[in-house]
């Protein structure tokens, strides 16, 4: 019976870890995603600027 708590409550804190880890990448990606638009629009800008 301990044995199968044991392997319950292993597999539960590896889910756990591995949805952490998702959405920790998920939020980076987002982070990146913005400050990538925010260089496109600070670019497309200044294109406009120099004309």
């Amino acid at each position: 019976m301990k044995e199968i708590l044991d392997i319950i409550i292993l597999v539960m804190f590896v889910i756990m870890v591995a949805l952490f880890i998702i959405n920790f990448n998920r939020q980076q990606i987002d982070k990146y995603k913005d400050k990538l638009q925010d260089n496109e629009k600070k670019n497309s800008s200044k294109d406009t600027v120099d004309e």
